[in-house]
């Protein structure tokens, strides 16, 4: 790419670690997803005028096998959906959200005051872990 002084780099970054304050019960991945981040805008930055875009693309919830959201809707798209609105964003914003229906939950959240959005989201934390706990306990019977 530096040859060519032509080329790009997509990292995906995650809502866990730039839109919410915290969350809380996956400490680890929003700490690793708020490295991908600061990577990314430091690549940014370091090789911007040498012809190479650098962007993190930060979603929020996205129906995949990870998340555990079998069915896409409004607000989570399939990732052929995401990936399609990742694709018209590239070369724009060193950091983005391209899929806009996450960008008005971001600018929901945003206006919030934090320790709301903690609450919510510790508690939203624990109703997954308890989903998840109560399948591992079926497993086993």
């Amino acid at each position: 790419m530096l040859k060519r002084k032509k080329g790009a780099i997509v990292n995906i970054g995650s809502g866990a670690a730039i839109v919410i304050p915290s969350d809380p019960l996956y400490a680890v991945y929003a700490a690793t997803k708020a490295y991908v981040d600061q990577f990314s805008r430091c690549l940014y930055v370091e090789y911007k005028n040498s012809g190479i875009d650098v962007q993190c693309q930060v979603p929020l919830y996205v129906a995949t096998k990870m998340a555990s959201i079998k069915r896409s809707s409004f607000f989570v798209p399939s990732a052929t959906g995401y990936a399609k609105a990742g694709l018209r964003w590239l070369g724009y914003e060193p950091r983005c959200t391209p899929y806009w229906p996450h960008q008005l939950i971001w600018g929901i959240l945003y206006s919030l005051p934090e320790f709301a959005v903690d609450a919510w989201r510790y508690n939203f934390c624990l109703k997954i872990r308890k989903r998840g706990q109560l399948k591992d306990s079926r497993k086993k019977e």
